[in-house]
């Protein structure tokens, strides 16, 4: 697992140091040399963010935190932001928000995965300078990987950020204060059958058959089109299901496989999309046709293919709900 820091501002953006770390085997914390698995109860501010719905098969586009605000530190804003770049790499960063006065605030902050417990398992404690609109970002490879029933429970993420003011005078007259917030990402689970009749008439060249999976929450529209027809293959004819290139979601995970009479699934396929093309079709799945007639009685009841579509799709953006913050200002 690798870790890349950039910093980033209005002006220019430059390349910082590369830190390096990794997760133990046993199970320990990795991060830069000041983190800690601890909550730090001296800390001026603690931002929770829990992040709902999130996918089993592949890592959401972008998402961002609501704003919160941070009387200790100068009355300073501030959010976090997810991204994936690549299928394995995890982006987050901090950043000031451009609704504050142009000073600049420095600042120590920890950005740390949590457990279901609520303990750190890989976390980040950097201190640097933020003017107006300055953001650090990190980069998580193979993001969870074979950990990720360690970072994800109820299918939600949680992420916690805690500030501390490196100039001791701008928050001697504030106590510590907390922020929680929820934000739901635009994430879609979908089972559907997918029945094919007359199989046997299917041809090269000849009828295509087409689904077209319901939008949820949209009457009259889809979310997406799957289209089959008959190729030819080799000596033979293979069946071809693709996903048309028009109208697809921003991500997509879908398993096709044929169900034969028993229920059972045969000739399964999984496909993971990014950022798919919307010129052209995706393929999707190829089944050889004379494997399909060789188990006519057990594959094709009365002629119908019958296929289970199972779909995980990112379609939309993420919403957030209001957050509760726990805030005691005391002046001296």
């Amino acid at each position: 697992m690798s870790w890349y820091l950039t910093l980033h501002s209005p002006v220019r953006s430059t390349r910082m140091r590369r830190v390096r770390h990794s997760i133990y085997q046993s199970g320990n914390t990795a991060a830069s040399g000041m983190a800690s698995n601890d909550v730090d109860d001296e800390c001026c501010f603690m931002f929770t963010w829990a992040i709902e719905n999130w996918p089993v098969s592949f890592l959401p586009s972008f998402a961002e935190s609501p704003t919160f605000h941070a009387d200790s530190l100068q009355n300073t804003k501030w959010r976090l932001q997810i991204s994936s770049v690549e299928e394995e790499k995890l982006v987050y960063s901090i950043h000031r928000h451009t609704s504050t006065e142009w000073n600049t605030v420095e600042v120590i902050f920890e950005i740390s995965f949590l457990d279901p417990d609520g303990s750190t398992v890989v976390s980040v404690k950097e201190r640097k300078y933020f003017n107006l609109e300055t953001y650090y970002e990190f980069v998580l490879e193979d993001a969870f990987g074979l950990d990720r029933t360690r970072f994800i429970v109820n299918d939600t993420l949680t992420i916690r950020c805690q500030l501390w003011n490196a100039d001791d005078k701008y928050s001697s007259n504030y106590s510590s204060n907390r922020c929680f917030a929820h934000t739901r990402l635009a994430i879609e689970r979908r089972t559907v059958f997918w029945c094919v009749r007359k199989f046997s008439d299917l041809s090269i060249d000849g009828f295509q058959a087409q689904y077209r999976l319901p939008h949820l929450s949209q009457k009259g529209h889809h979310v997406l089109t799957l289209n089959l027809k008959i190729i030819k293959s080799g000596d033979g004819e293979s069946v071809l299901i693709t996903i048309l290139g028009y109208n697809v979601p921003q991500r997509l995970n879908v398993e096709l496989s044929v169900l034969d009479t028993e229920g059972k699934k045969r000739f399964c396929k999984k496909s993971i999309m990014y950022a798919l093309n919307r010129e052209t079709s995706t393929f999707v799945n190829l089944i050889a046709k004379e494997e399909l007639m060789k188990y006519k009685e057990s594959m094709l009841y009365k002629d119908s293919l019958c296929i289970r579509c199972e779909f995980e799709i990112e379609n939309g953006s993420a919403q957030n709900d209001p957050h509760d913050y726990i805030r005691k200002v005391f002046f001296l």
